[in-house]
């Protein structure tokens, strides 16, 4: 699922809940992968263990605008995520959405099953949040 191996464990860390090594995981990758997509999936799902739902959603974001962002991949010599990872990223959207009991944008992430809605729902968000970006690195 992730193309960067460390990510993996620091998923399995997540998943079970151990908040404190993740943590410790993510930060020393942080000055490497800091924009990376699949990192910042991986601060979005730490953040829903922290209760943090307002940041993981932007988060969860901003690594979907760097997914769409082919020009910045490149320059980075990134990945995009894959697509397994991709359709984890909407579940989260859709988990996210029905904690903080926004029905429409619940509705839209749980129908974004294709990638023709998943970019219309992901410009439905750019709408909505048009202050959330990154600044880019070359």
């Amino acid at each position: 699922m992730f193309s960067i191996k460390e990510f993996e464990k620091i998923y399995n860390l997540l998943k079970e809940n151990n908040i404190k090594k993740a943590n410790k995981d993510l930060i020393s990758y942080r000055s490497k992968y800091a924009l990376h997509p699949d990192y910042l999936f991986l601060m979005a799902e730490y953040l829903v263990l922290e209760d943090r739902i307002y940041q993981a959603i932007d988060t969860l974001h901003t690594s979907l605008l760097i997914d769409y962002d082919d020009i910045f991949l490149l320059k980075n010599n990134f990945d995009k995520s894959s697509k397994k990872l991709i359709d984890i990223k909407f579940e989260l959207f859709s988990k996210l959405f029905r904690i903080i009991n926004n029905t429409e944008l619940l509705k839209q992430a749980d129908e974004a099953n294709n990638e023709q809605k998943r970019l219309s729902f992901f410009n439905k968000l750019q709408e909505l949040m048009p202050g959330i970006g990154f600044h880019k690195k070359s």
